[in-house]
């Protein structure tokens, strides 16, 4: 269910996320493949865990504030990173949910939530052809 809650969550960690990764712009694409996951799955979970609502919520409204600017100011392949972005952000938070839903602590979730999103950013850009 779609509360105050989860959106002031998804927009914290939205606009986090956005400073933090304009700040990792200049590491490049190492930052875009490890920095920039261990940043946004640490802000998203954190942020669903401050504010008590639901992780795989944030998480997913999270892709859809990202999938916003990936249209607005992406370029010809816009739409398709846009609709990538939701999926893969919808991955992100339910391996988060799931891990911890079997019983293990948060940081072990999170740790691999920004392993799957490192291996996504790494794999995005190769298809991109950027080294």
């Amino acid at each position: 269910m779609l509360t105050g809650k989860l959106i002031l969550a998804a927009v914290t960690a939205g606009g986090l996320a956005l400073a933090g990764n304009l700040a990792l712009r200049k590491t490049g694409t190492r930052g875009i493949t490890y920095f920039g996951p261990v940043l946004e799955e640490a802000i998203k979970t954190g942020s669903a865990l401050f504010f008590n609502v639901s992780v795989p919520g944030t998480h997913i409204l999270f892709g859809v504030l990202e999938a916003a600017g990936d249209y607005t100011w992406g370029g010809r392949q816009r739409i398709t990173a846009a609709l990538c972005g939701i999926a893969a952000h919808t991955i992100f938070g339910l391996t988060t949910y799931l891990i911890t839903s079997a019983g293990y602590p948060v940081y072990t979730a999170v740790t691999a939530s920004i392993a799957v999103h490192a291996a996504w950013n790494a794999a995005v850009l190769k298809l991109a052809r950027r080294p």
